[in-house]
């Protein structure tokens, strides 16, 4: 009986001494609104595309890669951002050819990050892709870019 009572006396202390999970709500809208603020500012810099704005496929499959439950900003890099079904984004795409619909895919880890733009456009055509890789520098104690790969077309499969 004396350890059954030690026992459910320092099971709720181990639960209160473990340290906050990776990641939270906030640390994902912080990562994603990073990426998406580096996918902004590659893309104008590379394709010297500015965009007003950009619609995010809000995915919900069930798999690990599924868009967060998150609230991004409206506003990133200068860019309105807004994020819809699938369904919804292809519905925008044929009424206006010119809109730009992303599905992002991200890998979300303690210590490495990274996230996929697949980009569409001109009535739901795959036009090119970013890959963004992310480290986290324990010294500034945030994810900091290491590696943008930009893959157009020609697709190499």
């Amino acid at each position: 009986m004396n350890k059954l009572i030690t026992l459910l006396f320092f099971i709720p202390l181990f639960t209160l001494g473990q340290s906050k999970t990776f990641p939270t709500k906030t640390d994902l809208t912080k990562v994603y609104t990073q990426a998406i603020s580096d996918f902004i500012k590659s893309a104008n810099n590379k394709n010297k595309t500015a965009f007003d704005t950009l619609y995010f496929g809000k995915r919900k499959n069930g798999q690990p890669d599924d868009f967060p439950d998150i609230i991004l900003p409206k506003v990133i890099e200068n860019t309105s951002i807004q994020l819809v079904s699938p369904e919804a984004g292809a519905k925008k795409q044929k009424a206006n050819n010119s809109r730009v619909y992303i599905n992002l895919i991200g890998w979300v880890e303690k210590d490495n990050i990274e996230f996929i733009f697949v980009v569409f456009s001109n009535g739901f055509v795959h036009q090119y892709d970013y890959h963004l890789h992310y480290s986290y520098n324990t010294t500034l104690k945030e994810f900091k870019l290491i590696n943008i790969e930009f893959k157009g077309p020609p697709f190499d499969k």
